[in-house]
């Protein structure tokens, strides 16, 4: 075996061992997905411009980026399997991958009328929405 072989299968073998550990230390890689459809505004502005994530080996649990929205508002998960819809913080990123850790915080729940406000929220067959703070959000999935 050349020395540029060897080299190659080293650094193939560290890069397996770093992503395992990285693994083992809790963290949940998140993947974009294409499969929702979100509109969101604030105000009379609205917007279709939103990233949506979720976690590897999870299609119930979405966390949605609105780009446009107040800085307050931009990272939320919806929970299809709950029914919860909660502002979260921004997940932890390596370049362009994102991810959770497990000890993250999971947030706010829009239902805590002592640290959200007064909030509006539904969940449907094909989808869920919520509003309050002159913020409006809807969320449509495919119908299955």
């Amino acid at each position: 075996m050349t020395l540029g072989a060897k080299i190659l299968t080293a650094a193939a073998i560290l890069c397996l061992l770093l992503w395992a550990a990285f693994l083992a230390l809790g963290a949940q890689p998140l993947e974009e997905t294409h499969s929702l459809t979100i509109i969101y505004g604030e105000d009379e502005d609205f917007y279709a411009d939103a990233r949506v994530y979720h976690k590897l080996r999870n299609e119930t649990l979405f966390l949605i980026n609105l780009p446009r929205a107040r800085s307050a508002y931009r990272w939320w998960s919806v929970d299809l399997t709950n029914m919860t819809i909660s502002l979260i913080g921004s997940p932890r990123s390596v370049g362009s991958r994102k991810y959770l850790l497990r000890e993250d915080p999971k947030g706010t729940d829009v239902g805590t009328k002592d640290k959200m406000g007064d909030w509006f929220w539904h969940f449907t067959e094909q989808g869920a929405s919520f509003s309050g703070n002159g913020f409006m959000c809807s969320v449509r999935w495919p119908v299955k």
